[in-house]
């Protein structure tokens, strides 16, 4: 067809759970506890997941499950999406830590078979206008902010060659590092000008 995007050609739509294994993180039947340098395992919490996530790594909290752990372990490769809005957003484990890593059962943990689909660029996907919107359709109308693990495995999902998605997701790494570069100058402006304004006000810089 002429004009047709040839991109968009070799691009087939598929549903997420063909592509990959998605499942509920680790219950915890009681109160979550920070449990310390006692704690067994890390656990990811829909907090700890932001649309500006990198990558899950630092200030996780340490607890000891009350059930086995082990079927639950995290490994590097796996997307761990939020299941509770507004912010339906994912972030990608990206190495081992020093203790098994867990999430909740109120995120999803995806496993994707990497003949077919990178998890950084499931992870842009996810956190993409087009993802965000596809996950507040089931909202809409309701007080319900949440998903489950079905609705999440059977999205349909646009996925073009490895080579393409491997480009998208270099684009969206180096964003993402830009934009953690920019938030720190500006915490570090806002800092060093409060102290400057405030000498000024008690009259200690002239």
């Amino acid at each position: 067809m002429r004009g047709a995007n040839p991109l968009k050609a070799m691009s087939q739509s598929k549903k997420l759970a063909d592509m990959a294994h998605v499942k509920l993180g680790l219950a915890f039947k009681s109160a979550i506890n920070e449990a310390g340098t006692n704690g067994t395992c890390y656990l990811v919490q829909p907090k700890d997941i932001t649309l500006e996530s990198h990558n899950i790594l630092s200030g996780l909290a340490r607890v000891i499950p009350e059930s086995s752990p082990e079927p639950h372990y995290l490994i590097p490769g796996d997307v761990v999406l939020r299941l509770r809005g507004p912010v339906f957003s994912a972030a990608v484990v990206n190495q081992e830590l020093d203790l098994p890593l867990v999430a909740t059962n109120q995120c999803a943990v995806i496993r994707c078979d990497s003949s077919f689909l990178s998890p950084y660029y499931l992870q842009w996907y996810l956190n993409s206008t087009q993802g965000q919107r596809h996950f507040s359709s089931y909202s809409e109308g309701t007080n319900i902010n949440k998903l489950n693990a079905k609705i999440v495995g059977d999205m349909d999902l646009l996925v073009p060659p490895l080579e393409v998605q491997k480009k998208i997701e270099s684009i969206h790494s180096n964003w993402l590092a830009q934009k953690e570069t920019y938030t720190r100058l500006i915490e570090t402006g806002n800092l060093f000008f409060d102290q400057l304004c405030s000498q000024i006000q008690l009259g200690q810089f002239k």
